[in-house]
Parts: C-alpha cells; sequence; structure tokens
C-alpha cells in the first residue's frame, strides 16, 4: 500500500487507482494497493456509511430560504472570506479553478472564480446550497477535510462518486482564532486538467487569511463590547462576568472572581454549556449587549449572598455590606418625585405584587427597563432571573432562536446538545419583551400560543418544554393603532395589556430633572474616575428648559460629555451643548388626532376591502385575520360593500 507517505499534493496512478476504487465497491473487503491512505479510509467511510459510488452530484439540502438563513448565519464567516475570495480572483480565472466556501457542516455558501468552470460545477451540484460532506457526496477535498480536520488535496479518481472524479479539489478548514473549532472549509475545485498542486498551498493560505480576519474582526468586536459594558450605569462592574458574543468570558469583575471561586463555579465552562452551572450563569440567561442592530455579547451578574449552587455546593455568606444593600423599596431606584412618576409608581407597586402582564408605554428613552426591573423585584419572583430582550434589536429568526432556542442540528454554528431560549431562561423570573411593537408577525403568532399554553417548542424540536414566567413588555408605539392598521396581532395585544403604565416625557417631569442630573453626573464620575460635585445651579436652570425629545437617555447621554470634558471641578452651563435650553430642540412631531380603536378598525378594513377590489378572502389575509372573522367584524361595524 502506497499509504501516507505519497505528499497529498502527488498526482496518483490513474489505472491502479481506479482498479483499487473498483475492487473496493465491488465487495473485496481486503486492503487495496496503490492508495493513499487518507483516501482508502475516506472510502471505506463512505461504504460504511452507504454512499452511492455511482453518485453523479451532491444533494441540494437547503432552499432558498434556508440558504438565506445558514448564510446569516455565517455572516462573520462569509464577511471574512469575501476579500480574500476576491484577490484570488485572477488566479482562477487564469487557472480555470473556482473557489468555493462551504459551513462547518459542509454545505457549500459562496463560490467565485472562472465562470465556465463554475457552470461546470453546477452540472455536480458545486454550489451553494449543496451538501458535500463525506457521509453526503462521498470522498472530496471539503468533506474529508472536515473529517480529518487537515488540509486535504482530493485527484479525480480519488473522488468516491464516480460523477466527481473528473474533478480535483484542495480544501483547508478554517478555524477559530481562539478555541480552534471549525468555522468552515475553503475549497479549490477545478477539472483534473486545469487544477494543480499550488491550488493546496493556496487553500491553506487563504484560510489562513480568513481566520486572521476573523481574529482581527473578534478583537474589535471584544474592545466594543467592553467600552459598552462599561458606558452602562445600571451594572455593578465588580460583581459583573462579560461574555463575548460566543459565549466565552472576556472580563470577570474583582468581586465576581472572589464569589465564583467560593462557589467553586468557572463561568469558562458556560461556552460548553456546563450542565452542572446555575441557570443564573448559563450563557443563555445572561443579557445580551448590541451595537447598533448588532449582539456583541453578554452580561451576568454574580448575585451576592447565598445563590442557588451546583451539586449541593456550599459557599461562605458573602453579603454585602450595609452601604451596598437595595432599598427596601425596588421603586426608590427609579428617580423622580414629579406628579406623573408618582402616579406611575405608585400603579406600579400595586401590579407587582399580582400575576398578570404588564405592559409599558411612553417614548423611547423614558425608562422603562428601570420600571421593568423594579416591577420584578418588588413581586412574588423578584428572586429569580430578569431576562431582557430587545424584539427590535433582531432580524427574524435570530429572534425566534433568542426567544425560544434551539436543538442540536438546528442551523449551521448550532451548539452541540441545542441551547434554550430566553423563555426558559427566564422560568420561575420575568421575561422582559423590550420594543414588542418591532416583532414580526409570524412570530407574534407563536409568541401568544407560548403564553397561552405556558409551554414552549424550541427550533428545530417538536415536543414541548413547561415554563413559567411573568411578563413584563414595553413599546414606544401606539398598539392600538398598530392592530387597527394590521400590523400587530389584537389577540396579543390584549394577551399582553391586560394592565398597562404609561411613562412621562422627560419634559413633563420638571422637578425631576434636576435630581436626574445630579444622579448621572456622580454615576460617570465614579465610572470614569473623576472627581466632581453636582452641577452648578446655572447649569441645572439650563437643563430645566430643554424640551428633551430623548428624555432620560438624551439627559444621561448630555450629562456624562459634560463630566468627561469639563475643565472644572463641576459641569458649569458652558460645559453643556449649545443646543441644550438655547432654543435649538430637535421637537417631535405632533401626533395625529386620536381616534378610537374601533374607528381604527373600520378605517383599517375599508381600506384593505378597497384595496382588493372588496375580495373578502384577500382582505382577510391582507388584514392578517381568519375570513370568519373579517365577517364578524364587518357585521358588528355595520361595513357594506359600496352599491351592494
Amino acid at each position: 500500500m502506497q499509504g501516507e507517505s505519497q505528499p497529498p499534493g502527488d498526482p496518483p496512478s490513474v489505472p491502479s487507482v481506479f482498479d483499487a476504487w473498483e475492487t473496493l465497491v465491488t465487495g473485496d473487503a481486503r486492503a487495496v494497493a496503490g492508495v493513499r491512505d487518507l483516501v482508502e479510509n475516506s472510502w471505506r467511510r463512505c461504504l460504511k456509511t452507504g454512499v452511492d459510488p455511482a453518485g453523479r452530484e451532491a444533494p441540494l439540502v437547503c432552499s432558498e430560504d434556508r440558504l438565506g438563513l445558514r448564510r446569516e448565519r455565517a455572516e462573520d464567516l462569509r464577511g471574512a472570506a469575501a476579500p480574500v475570495m476576491g484577490d484570488a480572483r485572477a488566479f482562477l480565472a487564469e487557472t480555470g479553478t473556482m473557489m468555493v466556501l462551504a459551513d462547518p457542516d459542509g454545505v457549500v455558501l459562496d463560490v467565485e472564480g472562472d465562470g465556465r468552470t463554475r457552470d461546470r460545477g453546477e452540472v455536480i451540484r458545486l454550489m451553494p446550497g449543496a451538501d458535500w460532506t463525506e457521509t453526503a457526496s462521498g470522498t472530496n477535498a471539503i468533506g474529508t477535510a472536515l473529517a480529518l480536520g487537515a488540509p486535504v488535496q482530493i485527484h479525480a479518481v480519488e473522488h468516491f462518486c464516480a460523477g466527481i472524479k473528473q474533478w480535483t479539489c484542495s480544501a483547508a478548514v478554517i478555524r477559530d482564532p481562539v478555541d480552534r473549532t471549525a468555522l468552515g472549509v475553503l475549497d479549490i475545485s477545478g477539472l483534473s486538467g486545469a487544477h494543480n498542486a499550488h491550488c493546496l498551498a493556496l487553500a491553506v493560505t487563504a484560510a489562513g487569511r480568513i481566520e486572521g480576519r476573523i481574529a482581527k474582526r473578534d478583537l474589535n468586536l471584544r474592545a466594543r463590547l467592553i467600552e459598552a459594558v462599561l458606558s452602562e450605569e445600571r451594572w455593578p462592574m465588580d460583581r459583573l462576568v462579560v461574555f463575548d458574543h460566543r459565549g466565552r468570558p472576556v472580563r470577570i469583575g474583582d468581586r465576581a472572581r472572589r464569589l465564583l471561586k467560593e462557589m467553586a463555579l468557572d463561568p469558562a465552562r458556560t461556552a460548553t454549556g456546563g450542565a452542572a452551572l446555575p441557570d443564573w450563569l448559563k450563557i443563555e440567561a445572561a443579557e445580551p449587549v448590541f451595537d447598533a442592530a448588532r449582539r456583541i455579547g453578554a452580561v451576568c451578574v454574580v448575585p451576592q449572598g447565598r445563590p442557588h449552587l451546583p451539586g449541593g455546593a456550599r459557599a461562605r455568606d458573602l453579603a454585602p455590606p450595609p452601604t451596598c444593600e437595595r432599598p427596601a423599596d425596588p421603586f426608590d431606584e427609579v428617580i423622580g418625585d414629579s406628579p406623573p412618576m408618582i402616579k406611575a409608581k405608585a400603579t406600579a407597586r400595586r401590579l407587582a405584587g399580582v400575576e398578570v402582564p404588564v405592559l409599558l408605554t411612553g417614548p423611547t428613552g423614558t425608562g422603562k427597563e428601570v420600571f421593568a426591573r423594579a416591577i420584578h423585584r418588588a413581586s412574588a419572583v423578584g428572586q429569580g432571573a430578569f431576562v431582557a430582550v430587545n424584539c427590535g434589536a433582531l432580524a427574524r429568526d435570530l429572534l425566534a432562536t433568542e426567544l425560544f432556542g434551539y436543538a442540536e442540528g438546528a442551523f449551521t454554528g448550532a451548539r452541540k446538545g441545542g441551547m434554550a431560549g430566553k423563555f426558559e431562561a427566564a422560568h420561575d423570573g420575568t421575561l422582559f419583551l423590550d420594543e414588542i411593537g418591532e416583532m414580526p408577525a409570524e412570530l407574534q403568532a407563536h409568541l401568544l400560543r407560548v403564553l397561552e399554553q405556558g409551554a414552549v417548542v424550541r427550533v428545530g424540536e417538536a415536543h414541548e418544554r413547561p415554563v413559567r414566567v411573568r411578563l413584563i413588555a414595553a413599546t414606544h408605539r401606539d398598539l392600538p393603532a398598530e392592530v387597527a392598521a394590521g400590523r400587530f396581532r389584537a389577540d396579543l395585544y390584549f394577551r399582553i395589556a391586560v394592565t398597562a403604565i404609561t411613562l412621562p416625557p422627560l419634559a413633563e417631569r420638571g422637578p425631576d430633572i434636576a435630581r436626574l442630573a445630579c444622579h448621572f453626573a456622580a454615576s460617570a464620575a465614579r465610572r470614569h474616575g473623576l472627581v466632581r460635585h453636582p452641577p452648578s445651579d446655572e447649569a441645572l436652570a439650563r437643563l430645566a428648559t430643554h424640551d428633551w425629545p430623548g428624555n432620560v437617555r438624551e439627559l444621561r447621554n448630555v450629562i456624562e460629555q459634560a463630566t468627561i470634558l469639563t475643565l472644572a471641578d463641576r459641569i458649569e452651563a458652558a460645559d453643556l451643548p449649545a443646543t441644550i435650553g438655547a432654543g435649538h430642540v430637535l421637537r417631535p412631531q405632533p401626533a395625529e388626532t386620536a381616534v378610537s380603536l374601533d374607528e381604527a378598525e373600520v378605517q383599517a378594513i375599508l381600506a384593505a376591502a378597497t384595496e382588493t377590489g372588496w375580495n373578502l378572502a384577500a382582505t382577510a389575509r391582507r388584514l392578517g385575520i381568519a375570513k370568519s372573522t373579517l365577517y364578524e367584524k364587518l357585521r358588528r361595524h355595520g361595513i357594506r360593500r359600496p352599491g351592494g
């Protein structure tokens, strides 16, 4: 047997390899001569898994939608590979070859290179959406490189399937720069006369360049993650564990490190889904951190006192000093004594003790999550997890897996064993759905089923998992108007809006502005290691004259900027942006004249019916309701077809 002593790039003897292949596939299990060990071993794996040696093409395993989902999941890989593949375009055109990027499941994502070669590649389905693992397509560079975890060159006759034996291909695995797990495969393929030994070296070099780009991007993401975490004042930095976008811990506060050591816990195990970890330390229970619309990491606050420990482990009493204790009334942390805030807090206190969903409404930036956290801490599940999800910050498919979890193998890059979603993470606690008005319509139906049945089905699974959560939702939208326009389900609205609290804009909280400004100034000074006194009276007076279209969030940003940039030991009026209190305000547009829900519903039905020419089946589809429901609404509102 020639075996591994033959370098991967050396062309084999065609007749001897073909004879050996025929001998093996016709049922002779004896060792074959003239074939490299890696090829013979691959052939035997193919026989064992039932690959058809007469196969002429790879199977297409992805519809256009499923391919889009795979590409979305592999966005980082594709982004790093695109310029590298583009740089190889001239070489590929000159040599009549093509470059192929596949995900870690062996499914082709993208191709680049000579047009005629790509056309011929489609004949054997060397194209996006095709599965080139060994178990699907026999011995080939993509599948065999994944099977061996090493660079591979497969010459024409060395392929297992007869229909692919005209091709020669070279591939290298692309690995995560940190944990070296496979992220994908880069392959160079061509008809046997075009392909040459340099292709394997190019594949290895290109894969290395892609890994370098991924490493650089990950470092950039980590820097943005740490910056985002340090700028958020509500997290206690000394008890914080920060995870990157892959679930690996990148920063652990000093006190968190001591607490975890006392509990004999290792947060690094969250990256592999350690089953012995308590729920609050698993990555799926961590609070996500976003940069624009992208999730760049997550954070977990290590509890003080005696949290639930794995395996009966015990920890010494680690109670914080009295100055660190939370107020007896969680709503004391919600800053504001203006009449509308007193009313909102009084309503929230009453609702905290009742196990019904709460809807928080009001303009963006009014502090809805602060209210949600106070309601949670004051409720019967206040010792459970508080899990927040921004429904407007994630794409549809990502939001589905974020909320409901996924099973192993549900998509490319899915974690082994699957992952629990936020509903499961919030079991016996509170789930806060921020910006619920941005949720896609198809997910609204799924969410309604979970709320009504008290059970969740992970993406890619069929069986239900019971969940028990306190739901708090928030939106800046007028949901009744969204319902009337057909953009939000009426049944879901009535399910989540059992009770509602409207938070006032900052412009209506005049007396609270000075207190909030002093609070934000002190917080910013502590966070940046500065010595600052409260803002001057002149600065507070200017702040009080501003309309604050960005509400509390705008005030916090203005104060933080002034705290950092001032040269004095307090914020003076001159330290504030020129637009504050000077009449240069971006005022919100006045709302349209309010209408009742019934009036809005009538308007929506008439508009849809007119657009569809009074085709009631089409009208019902446009409104997102059943045809029987539409008939009932027509009867109830007395709506008749014109001239009918």
